[in-house]
This record gives C-alpha cells, sequence and structure tokens, in this order.
C-alpha cells in the first residue's frame, strides 16, 4: 500500500505581464515541467520544476527526459511508509537536475500530508502558519524606466524591492541604488541582487558607498562569482550591509562551506536549486545552528512550487525573508489555475 503506481508529466507555459530581464537573461513567460504522482491506494498529488539555464544548468526537453527515463523508473513501486528511503532514492537517482527532483518531491510531500490527513504546514512546520510578506524584483532597463517601475510596485502595496545589478557599468549600478532611493518614499528597503557580477573592490566601495547616504537596504546578494568563497568571506567582513549567498548554495555541502569560510551573513534557499524540500529543509537547520537566518527565493516558477514555498516560508522562523515574486509577473488571463485557489495574496502578503 501506499506505493507509487503511476508518474505523469505535462508542460507549463504562462504568459509574463511583461519580459523580466535580469544580468542573466530575459524572460517573457513560465515555462515549468508538470508532474501528477498517482499512488495504488488512489491518491495523487501535483508538483512542478522550472529549467534555468543559466543558474541550474537545466532545459524543459532535458527535465521531461531525465523524470521520464531515469528518475521515474527509480522512484516507481516504492512506498510513501519508507519515507527516508524514498527521498534518497529520490536525490540519488542522478547527478544534479535539481528542478526535476523538485518538481517529484513537492507532489510526493503533499501525499505525505494526505496520508497523514494534515496540511503541508503542520508536516513542515516548526512554527504557527504565518502570513508571507515578499519583496518585488524590478526588471533591468534604464533608470528612469525602472524608477517607474518601482513606483507601481510601491502603489501595489510592495515595501521591499530587490533591485537587480551587475550588468551594466559597475558606478551605473552604484547610480541607480542612490536615484531609486532619492525618488521612492522613505519607507522602502532594498534588496541588491548582483548576480555574481562585482569584483571584491567594487562590491566593497559600493556597500559603503550607500551606507554613507543613509540608504536603507536589507542585504546584498551574491556580489562576486559563487566559487570565491574567499572573495565573499572579505566583502562579508568589510561590508555594512549584510550578504547573502544564492549562486553559491545549491546543496548541503554547498552550504556548510560557506558557512565554514564565514563567506556570508545569510542565504538565500530556492527549491529549484536544492532539489525540493527535504535538502532546503536540512540547509535550513544548519544555518540555523550556525546562526544565519534564510530568504526564500524563487526562479520564474509556476503556482504549484510557488505554493510549497510559501508553506516552506510560513512554517520556519529562521526564514526571515522571502522572494518569491514571479506568482505577481504572471498574466492572469492566461492562467491554468483557478485564481481563488493559487493567487491568495493581497499586496505582497499571503494571507
Amino acid at each position: 500500500m501506499n506505493t507509487i503506481d503511476k508518474i505523469d508529466c505535462s508542460l507549463i507555459k504562462i504568459k509574463l505581464n511583461k519580459p523580466f530581464v535580469t544580468a542573466l537573461h530575459e524572460v517573457d513567460s513560465v515555462q515549468a515541467v508538470k508532474v501528477k504522482v498517482i499512488l495504488d491506494n488512489g491518491l495523487s498529488a501535483i508538483g512542478s520544476g522550472t529549467p534555468n539555464e543559466m543558474v541550474t544548468g537545466d532545459s524543459l526537453k532535458g527535465m521531461l527526459d531525465i523524470i521520464t527515463n531515469i528518475i521515474s523508473p527509480k522512484i516507481m513501486g516504492n512506498s510513501l511508509d519508507n519515507w527516508n528511503n524514498l527521498i534518497d532514492e529520490l536525490q540519488n537517482s542522478v547527478e544534479g537536475n535539481y528542478p526535476s527532483k523538485a518538481a517529484l518531491e513537492i507532489a510526493l510531500f503533499d501525499l505525505r500530508s494526505q496520508l497523514f490527513k494534515t496540511s503541508l504546514t503542520t508536516l513542515l512546520g516548526d512554527k504557527d502558519n504565518l502570513p508571507v510578506k515578499t519583496d518585488y524584483t524590478i526588471s533591468i532597463g534604464s533608470n528612469q524606466e525602472m524608477i517607474k517601475n518601482a513606483k507601481e510596485k510601491i502603489k501595489q502595496g510592495f515595501t521591499s524591492l530587490k533591485i537587480k545589478v551587475g550588468e551594466r557599468e559597475y558606478y551605473d549600478d552604484v547610480k541607480l541604488i542612490e536615484n531609486l532611493s532619492e525618488s521612492l518614499t522613505d519607507n522602502i528597503t532594498f534588496r541588491v541582487d548582483v548576480n555574481q557580477g562585482w569584483t571584491v573592490k567594487e562590491a566593497i566601495e559600493a556597500a559603503n558607498e550607500w551606507k554613507s547616504k543613509n540608504i536603507k537596504i536589507d542585504f546584498i546578494e551574491q556580489p562576486v562569482t559563487r566559487y570565491d568563497l574567499y572573495g565573499m568571506k572579505e566583502v562579508t567582513e568589510n561590508s555594512p550591509y549584510p550578504i547573502m549567498a544564492d549562486e553559491s548554495v545549491f546543496s548541503l555541502k554547498d552550504a556548510i562551506n560557506v558557512i565554514e569560510a564565514h563567506a556570508c551573513d545569510l542565504i538565500n534557499i530556492k527549491l529549484m536549486k536544492t532539489g525540493g524540500l527535504s535538502v532546503a529543509e536540512s540547509i535550513n537547520k544548519i544555518a540555523e545552528a550556525f546562526g544565519i537566518k534564510c530568504m526564500i527565493g524563487c526562479m520564474i516558477e509556476s503556482p504549484i512550487s510557488i505554493a510549497a514555498a510559501v508553506d516552506f516560508a510560513s512554517t520556519h522562523s529562521n526564514v526571515v525573508y522571502a522572494d518569491l515574486d514571479s506568482i505577481f509577473m504572471i498574466d492572469n488571463k492566461n492562467l491554468e489555475f483557478k485564481k481563488d485557489e493559487l493567487l491568495p495574496m493581497q499586496n505582497g502578503r499571503w494571507e
């Protein structure tokens, strides 16, 4: 009983309201693989994974192939009663391919909560299921365009804005944050995401320049290349703002490495990087043990995986930030799911 009987895959494509531009790529739609896992007792659940060739190195075609031909045969017939063995089998079925693993894990965790006749938040949680407040990421454009977009999001109720830098000249990036700070209301905080785009010297100089002007910044994310932990450490030691590791942390081993190197103040956990909820849980626990707070972030994902990320954030006290804004970038007219079921947010907050 409670064994995996069938796994179906399909594609999700949902148009965005407008293209989303970062230093790494431009995206005009959510593209994800949806999986449906069916047990021999008739219970079923869905999950989804979003590839990102620039971050995780995955593609839609590759995900379909890996899930169908590699992972599914290895977990088919396994019982959820042997939970730890099942998750180990899934995580060790293939190297990398984190979005594929995440899609299946999200479905499996849902099924497990059904078997226990409880909610996923109860299954995951170490605290009450509280509202989760997300920031909104302003797409890269001219300073005028970004200021205009930022003002629109503030009117919609967002109080934290993530600003993508690292694509243009360094001094233009520094000036952009200053222009935004001068143009927006005082109650707005910024989260500056460099996407590995700066040198150590540039990151330290920018942080101290902004601090001298009293710009409200929650953290600076991944200022230097993911492999340069010594550089991350130097920035962390010399920045007046907290430094967050993102691309430097995919796995539990990565998290241990950045913690041992004292290379960050914060860690950005993304289910599409970790391969799902189980590794996300492990990373959060080790971070918490060393006094490092976490954020739950996302790619341009479907509502299915965003919902799982919200559940994770709302039930872990060490997760103090959320960057789950892709749900607000979707063109709802083309959404294939019921809005009442999957978009329970108002003004940047899940109620």
